[in-house]
């Protein structure tokens, strides 16, 4: 796996593969793009799924990580802001735990593995999602892949640990880890 090596002052060299200094970058620059005022540029910045979906091209040394980190972590904010209806769950994103966060899972290159670690996260996240806005999703008559029967929760949540758990990961597990994911929320707040 290629690592950024990044100069920190009085420290020597870091061979950290998505420094600190890395995820301020580009965090402040979509917040820019996105127009963001400053409350929620720092809620950005504190975000640690946003922090996931930037950090996994960078883990997994894929060629390109930074313009790969921007583009998905771009299709994450447009799907948590005002184009949110425009990627809620729909029936064909049942064919997988996976299809509806294909937009954000275009890497050049990397370690398929870490990658596959990344995406069960973010995957599992999503499923508790799913799990907890059942009654919410129900009143609203928002279409819900468990209300629908598409995954069965203890099932799915089994399989994305497990495929989480076989791939260790120390710097993903900094940002965040497979048991603090369920509690975590899509949204920016």
């Amino acid at each position: 796996m290629a690592a950024t090596v990044i100069r920190e002052q009085g420290a020597g060299l870091s061979t950290r593969s998505f420094p600190d200094e890395t995820w301020g970058a580009v965090a402040s620059d979509l917040a820019a793009a996105f127009r963001m005022d400053a409350a929620e540029a720092e809620a950005l910045k504190g975000n640690r799924i946003a922090k996931l979906v930037a950090a996994l091209p960078f883990l997994a040394g894929c060629d390109d990580a930074g313009r790969t980190a921007v583009a998905h972590l771009g299709t994450y904010l447009l799907s948590v802001r005002e184009t949110k209806p425009w990627f809620c769950a729909r029936p064909e994103d049942g064919a997988s735990l996976f299809e509806r966060l294909r937009l954000g899972a275009n890497f050049k290159g990397g370690d398929e593995a870490i990658i596959r670690r990344g995406m069960s996260l973010l995957a599992l996240n999503m499923i508790s999602d799913y799990k907890r806005d059942l009654e919410e999703d129900a009143a609203a008559g928002k279409y819900n892949p468990l209300a629908a029967g598409d995954f069965v929760f203890e099932d799915a949540v089994e399989e994305l640990e497990w495929a989480i758990a076989k791939v260790p990961c120390d710097e993903m597990d900094q940002i965040i880890t497979a048991g603090e994911m369920p509690l975590s929320y899509w949204v920016l707040t």
